[in-house]
């Protein structure tokens, strides 16, 4: 029921049919490739726990040998939103006790079920868009941006009027994954 959902991906696993499925941007990204347009990825910081990389440049290396462009750490997104965050604390107190969350899960059950506490929550993008917004500034309009993570909350959020262009697909780890290992 879309008025009742926070995107946290229980349905998905408690519907005994399995007709819950999770959308999959895999034929996007791929198509966006095959038209070679510049595709850009944008990492999760637990992507070397996941694929049991040591290195940041080895999933990159991995993601140029699918045909991706470039690829760039989430990580700068979360300092960027760290610094907002901080900011924020120091200079509105008035608003404490405040709410920060980068999960979209968190923001989406708030917004429905609690507007209540709207106004403790920080005005304040996940790192995922904050870094978006500065690869879309780096590459520009035309570059196919996509955010790669462990969340499947992440694939709503992009569609989110709030952030809607910041990132055109998402990816899980386990979507990567299966890519990579069928090449």
């Amino acid at each position: 029921v879309p008025s009742l959902c926070i995107a946290c991906g229980h349905c998905v696993l408690a519907c005994p049919q399995g007709a819950k499925v999770v959308r999959d941007d895999r034929p996007e990204v791929r198509r966006a490739i095959a038209e070679g347009r510049k595709v850009i990825a944008s990492v999760a910081p637990s992507a070397p726990a996941y694929f049991g990389f040591q290195l940041f440049s080895q999933i990159e290396q991995a993601l140029l040998g699918l045909g991706f462009t470039g690829a760039g750490e989430t990580a700068y997104g979360a300092e960027m939103v760290g610094k907002a965050h901080k900011e924020l604390v120091d200079q509105q107190r008035e608003l404490w006790p405040i709410i920060t969350s980068s999960c979209p899960v968190v923001v989406n059950l708030i917004e429905k079920y609690y507007p209540d506490l709207l106004p403790h929550l920080a005005p304040i993008v996940s790192p995922m868009i904050a870094h978006g917004r500065a690869l879309r500034a780096d590459y520009g309009d035309d570059a196919f941006l996509v955010f790669i993570g462990p969340c499947i909350a992440k694939k709503e959020e992009i569609q989110d009027q709030a952030v809607e262009g910041v990132f055109d697909a998402v990816l899980s780890f386990g979507e990567l994954r299966d890519w990579l290992q069928n090449q």
